[in-house]
């Protein structure tokens, strides 16, 4: 599944513009290197996201079959190993 798409099923950004957007402007990395919102992702990555009011390390846990994904059942794709909020 392509990055820019799992973040907004997610709920980690509204729409999958503000996704593509956050990648293009280099504020996704994986390892220290920005990612492209094409960018497939597997299970057990590290994404760390620079959003406007806080820096968020996600845990990629498994990727979701479909195109939609009910919010109950999010905590099931990924986990947040640290937030930090901006000031």
């Amino acid at each position: 599944m392509r990055v820019d798409l799992f973040l907004k099923l997610m709920g980690v950004t509204k729409t999958r513009m503000t996704a593509k957007r956050l990648c293009d402007s280099d504020r996704v990395r994986l390892g220290g290197k920005g990612l492209k919102p094409s960018h497939e992702l597997e299970g057990g990555e590290i994404l760390d996201v620079a959003l406007p009011s806080k820096d968020v390390q996600l845990k990629v846990l498994e990727i979701p079959s479909g195109k939609s994904v009910a919010k109950a059942d999010r905590a099931r794709f990924f986990q947040v190993e640290s937030s930090e909020e901006l000031s």
